[in-house]
């Protein structure tokens, strides 16, 4: 009888042998990936664990909405609208109520690396609820506004509306939960890329009336601004994010022979990036806290052209691509500096814009170098033998 065997590095062998059970792996493949796995883990399909959890709450909601529903004493329910309690509007408070709770209950019971401190575990968790949370709101918001411009003076009796709203509740909710279960590196940084750059959008928008981009880029944030508050909430949020990620990305890298002082080093420099993020928003550009709000916009830019300059030095084996992509980078943020400050060719406005724009996307773009390397270093040569 034909034997197979797979031959592997026992660096490899070292590394597999603290998740096996009794020398036994289950192996399987996976989105064209072999994955080996402990074959006592629960390997109970994701899905599966989004649909059992979404169950209960999504019964909840439609009893509750059918009970404020029989209460108001409508013989009809508005399915969008406001001047009665409508689908739309339960549906958007309880899917972020449930949700809300939901993810944080779903993330600490799956996954939680229970290495951080407890601290770090309760920032991480609650940062993620609200992003996560706040991005599902505002999909509602759309979809709700669409459907009421489609669906105009649609009205429901109150058992159907509840359970319309059990349906719609159920769904957000299925999301969120799914969302709590996936949380990787990757989704991060496209979560940090949503929340900063739908933020920013949203607070340009409702300022356009105001001609905000005749002062400058940080006015968004003071009391002059049409709801402020976003635009500063936007930037305390991604910090925190910025802050997640990074402990992602370097519990990743510590694990790995590569690590060393000079990734600690990295480690600092982003940290103090995303305070320098947070501080530009909890310090809006007026009064007293101008200097704060100033000093911390510079500092942002500075510690990134630091990052740069020393590049080389801190991360030997970053690649030849992205190294010349950095100094570009370098480059165009010191033209856009003489440009402003020098030649006064660039306004206040477009000078941040572009020196903001410059040193988030070269963070996230490191950050992705960064996985890159640790993926390198994880990597063994295996060969099949066939006796």
């Amino acid at each position: 009888m034909t034997k197979n065997y797979l031959e592997i590095p026992e660096e490899l062998y070292n590394e597999l042998s603290d998740y096996a059970e009794n020398d036994q792996l289950s192996i399987r493949l996976e989105n064209q990936q072999i994955l080996l796995e402990n074959p006592k883990i629960n390997h109970t399909n994701k899905q599966n664990l989004a649909l059992h959890y979404f169950i209960v709450p999504s019964l909840a909601s439609g009893i509750i909405a059918l009970l404020i529903f029989l209460s108001t004493n409508h013989p009809q329910i508005a399915f969008t609208g406001s001047r009665h309690l409508s689908v739309a509007s339960l549906s958007i408070i309880l899917s972020t109520l449930f949700g809300f709770f939901g993810f944080i209950w779903t993330y600490l019971r799956k996954s939680c690396d229970l290495s951080k401190s407890k601290f770090k575990i309760f920032r991480e968790t609650l940062t993620l609820s609200v992003a996560y949370t706040s991005i599902s709101f505002a999909v509602q918001i759309i979809f709700w506004y669409i459907i009421g411009k489609t669906f105009s003076g649609v009205t429901f009796d109150p058992f159907t509306a509840g359970f319309l709203v059990l349906v719609f509740v159920g769904i957000i909710f299925y999301f969120l939960i799914s969302a709590a279960l996936s949380v990787t590196l990757p989704n991060l940084i496209l979560l940090l890329f949503t929340t900063f750059i739908g933020g920013i959008l949203v607070s340009m928008a409702t300022n356009n009336q105001k001609d905000w981009w005749q002062h400058n880029f940080s006015f968004l944030g003071t009391g002059e601004a049409t709801q402020h508050w976003q635009f500063n909430i936007t930037l305390i949020f991604s910090a925190l994010i910025l802050l997640t990620i990074t402990d992602f990305l370097f519990a990743e890298f510590s694990k790995s022979s590569l690590y060393n002082y000079k990734f600690k080093i990295i480690r600092i420099f982003y940290i103090l990036i995303a305070f320098l993020i947070a501080f530009v928003g909890i310090f809006p550009a007026q009064s007293w806290t101008m200097p704060i709000h100033n000093n911390s916009a510079f500092g942002l830019v500075a510690v990134v052209l630091i990052m740069i300059i020393f590049l080389k030095w801190l991360v030997p084996t970053i690649s030849k691509e992205f190294l010349a992509l950095s100094w570009t980078a370098l480059i165009a943020l010191i033209l856009s500096a003489v440009a402003f400050m020098g030649i006064h060719y660039l306004s206040l406005t477009v000078f941040e814009i572009i020196a903001f724009a410059i040193a988030f996307t070269w963070l996230v773009m490191f950050i992705n170098s960064l996985r890159g390397i640790i993926q390198e270093g994880n990597e063994w040569q295996v060969k099949l033998l066939q006796k």
